[in-house]
């Protein structure tokens, strides 16, 4: 790759990042616009708890869909269409005043957020070696953390004018990005599209075939895995800005400040453990030693630091182990793509998309059953609260364990060794 080249492939980077950004702060800021939005529509901790998962009722299916059809639309058209569906949504924040609007408004949002990062992955994956994919994606990864820096500057729009001033902010940056991607963005390489001119469609799937890949016992333990992390990032997303002023009794500015520094320590952490996770595979070709072991063991350190928090006493104290719980936990969203896409190499965007819809469903149970939780606690919220975590800790413990201990995506390299030396063999 030319100069050139290497320069738009960190354009790209810098676009996808920006995005990220966005597409985590749409999300996030329901969390930060909790409290003014159930005392404007009259809404219970149930209620609330139904309105964080309406985000992902079509998440994990539209998320599939969208996905595949960026292999055949191409990813840079798929991620137009999502930012300029996201600018509609968001601007739509002024015409909600009811309990149903609300839950219409994150569906559609929901639905056309599914897809992002599976095509994100894909479109890095054309720009990008194997061996520094984890580094690259992890630098798009970090704005869903730096999602978080925007806390401050959002909860001040929210609690200064209103939270469908806060909504429609975003939904001018979704704008702002459409026009720049239009103009600026490229879908692959100039070098890749020479190579690839004979062949412009790609084969039509064979689902036999592609069956086989998701019905494998790597694919399913890397999505049970990557499952547990969603809870865990569904729970930060919905709850933890309550968790924050209600539990560890933080003001809604020194909240906004608290994540936004979370969201630092988060982004330079898990950018440094994806490097790890590089290293390891240019020195060892081996998915089970670069990207399981690393994975698994950040998981497994994750649940622990959650944990931890209810039992910690000081505020600083759960505070930290709150953002190292995140960080470890975090290193599986530059990971677990990697491994589907390893599997199903001709069809990143089906598996990436796949896996992720699949994680997803943990958006839909992980904030119901949050909110089912801290209501049946009655008054005692911090009680309520402890529980909500100690169940998502849990879930995150055992599945991280079985990953680790059985996933290993080597064999299906071995495997497809030997079919290709029958196949010369036989020629």
């Amino acid at each position: 790759m030319n100069k050139r080249g290497i320069f738009m492939r960190w354009v790209i980077v810098v676009f996808l990042f920006f995005l990220y950004i966005i597409n985590y702060a749409d999300k996030a800021i329901v969390g930060y616009a909790a409290v003014p939005i159930m005392e404007d529509l009259n809404l219970t901790y149930a209620q609330w708890g139904m309105v964080g998962s309406s985000f992902y009722w079509l998440f994990s299916v539209a998320g599939i869909i969208g996905a595949a059809l960026s292999d055949k639309i191409g990813t840079k058209k798929m991620l137009t269409i999502m930012a300029i569906v996201w600018t509609i949504c968001q601007l739509g924040a002024f015409a909600i005043y009811s309990l149903p609007l609300l839950i219409f408004s994150r569906v559609i949002l929901g639905a056309f957020e599914g897809p992002y990062y599976a095509t994100a992955i894909s479109h890095i994956s054309k720009w990008f070696p194997p061996e520094r994919r984890a580094f690259a994606i992890s630098l798009v990864n970090c704005g869903s953390m730096g999602a978080k820096l925007m806390a401050p500057l959002l909860i001040l729009i929210i609690h200064s004018y209103s939270w469908r001033i806060g909504f429609g902010f975003l939904g001018a940056l979704s704008l702002i990005w459409c026009i720049l991607w239009i103009t600026f963005g490229r879908e692959k390489p100039k070098s890749q599209v020479a190579a690839h001119e004979p062949r412009e469609k790609l084969p039509k799937v064979k689902w036999k075939e592609v069956s086989k890949v998701f019905l494998s016992a790597n694919f399913i333990l890397t999505t049970l895995a990557f499952f547990s992390a969603f809870w865990i990032l569904s729970w930060a997303f919905v709850w933890m800005p309550t968790y924050l002023t209600e539990v560890i009794h933080l003001s809604p500015m020194q909240m906004g400040y608290i994540v936004g520094g979370i969201g630092i320590f988060t982004a330079l952490g898990s950018v440094v453990i994806a490097a790890l996770s590089d290293h390891l595979f240019k020195k060892t070709k081996s998915f089970r030693k670069s990207r399981v072991l690393v994975a698994g063991i950040s998981l497994i350190l994750g649940a622990a630091a959650f944990f931890s928090t209810t039992v910690i006493q000081s505020t600083i104290g759960a505070i930290i182990a709150l953002g190292l719980g995140l960080t470890l936990v975090n290193t599986m969203f530059s990971i677990a793509p990697q491994i589907a896409n390893h599997l199903l190499p001709e069809r990143k965007g089906l598996a990436s998309g796949t896996l992720i819809g699949l994680a997803n469903l943990a958006g839909i149970v992980g904030p119901l059953a949050t909110g089912f939780v801290v209501q049946l606690a009655g008054k005692n919220t911090v009680l309520g609260f402890n529980y909500s975590v100690m169940l998502a800790a849990s879930i995150l413990l055992v599945f991280s364990l079985i990953f680790l201990i059985f996933t290993n995506p080597d064999k299906e390299t071995v495997k497809a060794s030997q079919l290709i030396k029958k196949q010369a063999e036989v020629n």
